[in-house]
């Protein structure tokens, strides 16, 4: 019996500091027009496999890749907009070597090539709207960056009967490091924060702002900047110093405990999340959690228990 062929795509990963401003976009951007979020990245390529074993090449040749090459640096053309879906708004890049060799590596690798053409650049907002009210949304981001950085690639294929429009539902099935050489895989690491649970942080801090009629994005920017210049996140400062820092740099009003309820109430456990920890234990794996949630984490785990 023949089997239906499914999607795939490739995806190049922003490093920390430039992960973290896209992704408070898209989320701003998607709470604003009512429209689903999703991982930032640029698309290396896109095709479709049948089976597992076809992919295994395409996993190889990444593998090859990312050994040979460090983390990717993409020159920042401009903000653009299209009718398009999928291109309604995003961030355009110069043509690159490096990334066109990692195209090039997977297109080899594939058992058919798909005709994908790359042209890189990086989604900030995925809606159905008029050309002019996506121009009106890309007049409301402040790209303030001549390049970004990219550290990781991973294979990711979308919901076999939503396809790539529900992003919720895309599954990353393999992911490699830039500059890191395959090796067996024995022990998997966990953020807690938009991996093991939502995003708390972020959108505790966009709910924060918009209540108080602060700029989200601009709220999020600097609760980053804060929770590292208290020293909070570094265990050298302490909770109360991290919002006096806040309230000093945004206005934001609100007792250290009512701010923080905010935020810690927005963390909520993924349960496919949680079956994949122990579907991984029970294959042997090794599982952890490193995080920067300082003692958060362990306030969540005593109202959730997530650590055993």
């Amino acid at each position: 019996m023949s089997t239906e062929p499914r999607r795939f795509s490739v995806f190049l990963v922003p490093a920390a500091g430039d992960r973290r401003w896209a992704d408070g976009v898209i989320h701003e951007l998607a709470d604003r027009y009512d429209t689903l979020p999703f991982e930032p990245h640029v698309t290396v390529y896109g095709g479709a496999f049948s089976n597992d074993a076809e992919l295994e090449p395409v996993r190889r040749a990444l593998a090859d890749a990312a050994a040979g090459t460090g983390p990717i640096t993409l020159q920042v053309a401009g903000l653009g907009v299209t009718e398009e879906y999928f291109r309604s708004l995003f961030v355009s890049f110069g043509e690159d070597p490096a990334l066109r060799r990692l195209h090039e590596a997977v297109k080899g690798a594939v058992a058919q090539d798909s005709g994908y053409l790359l042209v890189p650049h990086l989604s900030l907002f995925y809606a159905d709207l008029p050309l002019a009210a996506k121009e009106t949304a890309a007049r409301t981001v402040a790209l303030d960056r001549q390049e970004m950085r990219f550290d990781q690639v991973k294979i990711v294929v979308p919901d076999p009967v939503t396809g790539w429009s529900d992003a919720r539902r895309w599954q990353t099935l393999f992911r490699l490091r830039l500059g890191a050489p395959a090796e067996k895989v024995t022990t998997v690491i966990f953020d807690y924060g938009g991996v093991l649970a939502e995003e708390g942080f972020r959108e505790g801090l966009f709910e924060l702002a918009r209540r108080q009629g602060l700029d989200p994005i601009a709220v999020h920017g600097s609760g980053m900047e804060a929770v590292y210049a208290s020293g909070y996140v570094l265990g050298t400062g302490s909770q109360s110093a991290f919002w006096q820092s806040l309230r000093e740099r945004t206005g934001l009003r609100g007792s250290d405990r009512e701010l923080s309820n905010l935020i810690l109430d927005r963390f909520v456990l993924r349960p496919r999340m949680m079956e994949t920890v122990r579907a991984l234990r029970a294959k042997g794996y090794r599982t952890a959690i490193l995080s920067d949630q300082t003692d958060w984490l362990e306030w969540l785990d005593r109202r959730d228990g997530f650590f055993r």
